[in-house]
């Protein structure tokens, strides 16, 4: 494995998992969203 292979592939990790902390980040914050919205119907 060469070294630019090396780097390409970490790059890539790094990026996949970067985009899923920011898919999963997006989901809970939706997910609060619709908790608090719910919560505020319901008191009225």
């Amino acid at each position: 494995m060469g070294n630019s292979t090396g780097s390409m592939f970490y790059a890539f990790a790094i990026f996949i998992i970067l985009y899923i902390v920011g898919v999963s980040a997006y989901q809970i914050y939706k997910f609060i969203q619709k908790k608090l919205k719910n919560r505020g119907d319901s008191s009225k």
